[in-house]
């Protein structure tokens, strides 16, 4: 139960500073060109897959707030999701440099989409997906994967993060996903 509990708590503060980070940074997390600087908490994902709730409720709280309003809602959290989702299943088969990948990739595609489709149809689709892109491919290349080998390389940091061992967390939200 009291492992449930700081789960909850940390959740909850992974949520709460997606949201401020990213009105703090908000105008560059909008737009056809972006760089959400708060897109650096997903190195979290790695220290424990049930930060997915966290993270992902905070993306859909902030983009509340975005121009697009609930389509962003839509789009952007199923977007993190996926991607998040991609990264829990293939992080045992590669590098963190190599899975954070994914953020870039699921993100370019869906929200370059809506961001075409909902937002400026006068921009081509291909540049929307590539501006995205590299906004994203930025953040977590050059920000969030260093902070990762540093945060990683604390131990203090990782027991603090990390909350229960192996065994424990297993299949605790994900029944069918070896994580």
């Amino acid at each position: 139960m009291k492992k449930n509990i700081k789960l909850l708590i940390l959740n909850a503060i992974i949520a709460s500073l997606y949201i401020i980070i990213n009105q703090i940074f908000y105008f560059l997390s909008f737009d056809a060109v972006q760089f959400r600087i708060a897109e650096v908490l997903m190195i979290l994902i790695l220290f424990n897959v049930r930060y997915i709730y966290g993270l992902t409720l905070g993306v859909a709280i902030a983009n509340l707030f975005s121009p697009m309003g609930l389509i962003d809602v839509g789009f952007g959290t199923l977007a993190t999701f996926v991607a998040l989702l991609l990264i829990v299943l293939l992080k045992k088969v590669l590098k963190p440099y190599l899975v954070y990948i994914f953020l870039p990739l699921v993100n370019g595609i869906i929200i370059g989409l809506m961001i075409k489709y909902f937002y400026a149809p006068e921009l081509n689709l291909y540049l929307c997906m590539l501006y995205v892109f590299i906004g994203e491919f930025l953040v977590i290349y050059l920000l969030g994967i260093p902070i990762y080998y540093l945060l990683n390389g604390n131990q203090k940091f990782r027991d603090f993060l990390i909350i229960d061992d192996k065994n424990d967390s297993k299949n605790f939200y994900f029944p069918d996903i070896d994580v």
